[in-house]
């Protein structure tokens, strides 16, 4: 399983990397709100149109202020209803440092809306995970942000997320949107 995962998400980032719609780097201050643990996130997301399906990468490391480590890769597939795009998709998490034994697969169903707002673009929405391992952690993630254009395809966004359940931080950050 961790190598058909790993395989998708090189498969989706090489799709990506080729034409891109979008590429983002985002820095997050992540409080835990269960232990009190601040930690620093980057993410990496991609995102390609292909027909009437979007495809997005996303890729994530938590360094915690004390000491450790989180990372992850999810893939997903959406669709536009609407004024909705709903998504699906697979992630894996290594765990908490990488630990043997500590690494789970997860998949991952949600929404995301956005608008425009005079010279600003408002987005938001939720994602949860759908375990099938009994030891892998419950999260939902509700987000919302605002994208901000400084050339016709470079965008300076600033986002906020709360996540419940197993998994519950408070999240802000900012970071850069490249768009093709």
């Amino acid at each position: 399983m961790k190598k058909s995962l790993l395989a998708l998400s090189l498969a989706l980032l090489a799709t990506a990397a080729s034409a891109e719609n979008f590429v983002s780097l985002d820095v997050d201050h992540v409080k835990d709100n269960a232990n009190g643990a601040v930690s620093q996130a980057q993410y990496f997301r991609a995102g390609k149109d292909v027909g009437q399906f979007n495809l997005g990468l996303q890729v994530r490391t938590g360094v915690y202020e004390k000491g450790g480590m989180f990372n992850s890769v999810e893939g997903t597939v959406g669709r536009n209803l609407g004024p909705v795009n709903v998504f699906g998709g697979v992630g894996h998490d290594n765990g908490y440092n990488g630990a043997k034994g500590g690494s789970y697969q997860y998949g991952l169903l949600g929404a995301s809306a956005g608008v425009p707002l005079g010279p600003v673009f408002a987005f938001g929405g939720a994602k949860t995970r759908v375990n099938w391992e009994t030891n892998a952690p419950k999260q939902t993630v509700a987000f919302a942000g605002l994208s901000y254009p400084l050339t016709k395809g470079l965008s300076l966004e600033g986002s906020v997320s709360r996540s419940y359940q197993d998994i519950q931080e408070d999240a802000f950050g900012l970071g850069l949107r490249l768009g093709f």
